[in-house]
Formats: C-alpha cells, sequence, structure tokens
C-alpha cells in the first residue's frame, strides 16, 4: 500500500455509513476527493468519477454490495444496516457475507481509485488527453425508425471538459446527416468527408478544466438524400465511444413494421458490431419502443440496440 491509502480506505469505509455516499457526506471524504482529482475539482465532477470508480466494481462478484452500501443512487432509505438487509435478502446471503463482500470490494475500489484504473479517471501530466478533450458524463439518445428506415434521432450530452479552454465539441456519423434544433451550444459547421460527416458544436463559453456543459440536437438525413435501397436484414442504433462516457441511454420507437427481435451489444468493435442476439441482451418490445442502458463506454468500443426484421 502507499501511505495515503489507509486515509482513503478510512475514508471509503466512512461513506457507506448513515444515508451513505450524499454529495454533503462526499463532501468530507478528504482522501477520497485527492485521489479523483482534489479539491480544485468542482465537487459535482469529483463525485461523478466516484461513482464511476464504485460502478466499475460491477466486473467483480463483491461490487455490487459496495454499490448497494454506497446508496449512489439515493433511493434506499434507512441506515447501512437496512441497506445490508435488504441487499442481502434480494441474493439469498446472511449480513456476514455481505460485510465481507463490502470489505472486499473496498480493497479493490482503493486500488482502482490511486492506480486511476476506471472510465473518467483524472489522467497524469504526460498522459495523452482523451479523442476530444472531454468526458461525457452522459449520453441519451431517442432514435425513430418507420418501416425499416431511419428518420431522425434526439440526442442530449453532458460533457466534462479535461482541458483547459476547449471550446468546441465533434460529433461524427458515417453516413450523410444533417443537425438542427442545437440548445445549448451553436452549429459551427457540417463537413462531408468520404467516411461520413463531422458537425462541430461550438459551447456558449470555452470550458475551464472539470466545467459541466450541456448540449442537445436534432439529426436527420438531408431530404432528398433518402437511402431507397432494400433495408438491411439486421440494423443498429449505437455509438462509438472515442471519448470516455460514463452513461449511455439509448431508446428506439419503431413506426409501422416491427422487429422481429432487438438485442442489446456492449464494447464490441466496429467490425463485430452489433453482435448476435444469443451473445448480446435480449431486450423487449412494447407498444412499438425500446431502451437500454450502458456504462464505462470507452476506447473506440461500440455499445447500442440491435435489431432483426422478419423475412
Amino acid at each position: 500500500m502507499n501511505d495515503r491509502q489507509p486515509d482513503l480506505v478510512a475514508d471509503l469505509m466512512y461513506l457507506r455509513k448513515d444515508a451513505g455516499c450524499t454529495r454533503e457526506r462526499f463532501a468530507n471524504a478528504g482522501a477520497v476527493i485527492d485521489v479523483v482529482g482534489g479539491r480544485g475539482l468542482p465537487l459535482e465532477t469529483a463525485f461523478e468519477r466516484f461513482r464511476s470508480a464504485v460502478y466499475s466494481l460491477k466486473d467483480i462478484p463483491q461490487g455490487p454490495a459496495l454499490w448497494a452500501a454506497y446508496n449512489l443512487t439515493g433511493e434506499a432509505s434507512g441506515d447501512l444496516g437496512d441497506r445490508r438487509v435488504v441487499y442481502g435478502k434480494s441474493i439469498g446471503r446472511k449480513l456476514d457475507a455481505v460485510r465481507d463482500w463490502e470489505s472486499r470490494a473496498i480493497d479493490v475500489l482503493a486500488l482502482r481509485l490511486t492506480s486511476r484504473f476506471y472510465a473518467g479517471a483524472p489522467t497524469p501530466a504526460d498522459f495523452p488527453v482523451p479523442h476530444g478533450g472531454f468526458l461525457i458524463r452522459d449520453l441519451e439518445v431517442v432514435c425513430i425508425i418507420k418501416d425499416r428506415r431511419f428518420v431522425e434521432s434526439r440526442q442530449r450530452r453532458a460533457v466534462i471538459s479535461l482541458v483547459e479552454g476547449e471550446a468546441t465539441f465533434d460529433y461524427g456519423t458515417y453516413s450523410s446527416t444533417e443537425l438542427s434544433d442545437v440548445v445549448g451550444a451553436e452549429l459551427e459547421f457540417s463537413r462531408r468527408l468520404p467516411g461520413g460527416t463531422i458537425h462541430r458544436l461550438k459551447l456558449q463559453d470555452p470550458a475551464a478544466i472539470g466545467e459541466l456543459h450541456q448540449f442537445s440536437f436534432r439529426e436527420r438525413v438531408p431530404e432528398g438524400e433518402e437511402d431507397h435501397q432494400t433495408a438491411p436484414g439486421i440494423d443498429f442504433s449505437g455509438q462509438t465511444f472515442e471519448s470516455p462516457t460514463l452513461a449511455y441511454r439509448v431508446g428506439v420507437q419503431f413506426i409501422g413494421e416491427q422487429p422481429e427481435i432487438v438485442w442489446g451489444y456492449d464494447k464490441l468493435s466496429r467490425i463485430a458490431r452489433p453482435g448476435e442476439p444469443d451473445g448480446g441482451i435480449l431486450i423487449p418490445v412494447e407498444d412499438g419502443k425500446v431502451s437500454a442502458e450502458f456504462f464505462q463506454c470507452y476506447g473506440g468500443l461500440a455499445s447500442g440496440v440491435a435489431w432483426r426484421w422478419c423475412g
């Protein structure tokens, strides 16, 4: 262990108690704040980085127990003991086992925080800043498909600048599209390239490090450029994540013809996407709508929702 880890572990244990890891209690966990970026970072940014680190523990068996203990969603009532009882009952385990899992998860969390091995972690000065200079805290996309054809999408982003004075955000597509109804930013230009289209959005003010910006837009295929070729048997609505993204929510509304089967795919290469139904998460269609949520998206990998048409 390094010198700061004993204090860090003590703070990680403290954040489990009482109502859990609220923003007010998080502000008192100095060792945790230091390891996610320091007191100079806006509290909201530091808190989101911590949530991201805890969520990354869902890849170990003990991780969900610590997520429940911290109550990071704020949905649970009561104190730590109450949350342990509820979580223990949900998985059929006794309180001793839940406490042991929490302790093991805290040790792993301390290591991930100090090694900065999670999406959105602070980067050392000599480490390349991720593509675009932004951490995407939230990305929400709703896509409308009518009789197998893309009609439009509505997208909202909450981004945190990782560099000083960043003023623009580039959004790229692999086909010809146009943006409208831009809110929270200004469309500086759209440029067609052989591989697709680049849309550059100018933020309302240059972003300081750690500053949060939110913007949204509508995306459509330009009028007269609709693809009238036979629609593929398998299609998808997804994103490729050059910028690290903490949470990505995607919804698809089908108008007219409905798909035979819908599934979610997560962290696949562009070549492998959208995978196959038996390798993904099957998603039920309700009133022509589907939705899925993904976390810790990064590294140019792709996540989203895919479907197969009948016949």
